[in-house]
């Protein structure tokens, strides 16, 4: 899988190299954290409820971007923007975007810790 259409390869790195020994701590955190966000967003569609929606989306994205996740930290904030403004229709589509590239997003960073 190609990491660098799924992460800024850059701040990962530097962010690895400033995590050290506590990088494979802050991924599984950030797995640990982000796992129930999925089902939590689908519930929140379920229930049409916008302010569910733009709050997860809202702390997935800056979960995200702090991990240097930039392509799934902007569906983030595509999710979070149509909530805003109370419109449903594109958002099944982007949480099954935002899974599809948090699958992916996990699977590399999984293989980044021994």
């Amino acid at each position: 899988m190609d990491k660098a259409s799924h992460f800024d390869i850059e701040a990962l790195s530097m962010l690895e190299e400033i995590m050290e020994d506590e990088f494979p701590e802050l991924i599984q955190v950030y797995i640990d954290d982000s796992d129930p966000r999925i089902t939590a967003l689908q519930r929140a569609l379920e229930q049409q409820d916008c302010t569910a929606l733009r709050d997860i989306s809202h702390s997935f994205k800056g979960a995200s971007g702090n991990i240097s996740a930039l392509p799934l930290a902007d569906l983030c904030f595509k999710l979070e923007e149509q909530a805003r403004i109370d419109v449903l229709e594109s958002i099944p589509s982007l949480i099954t975007a935002i899974d599809s590239e948090y699958q992916n997003v996990k699977s590399i960073l999984l293989s980044l810790i021994p």
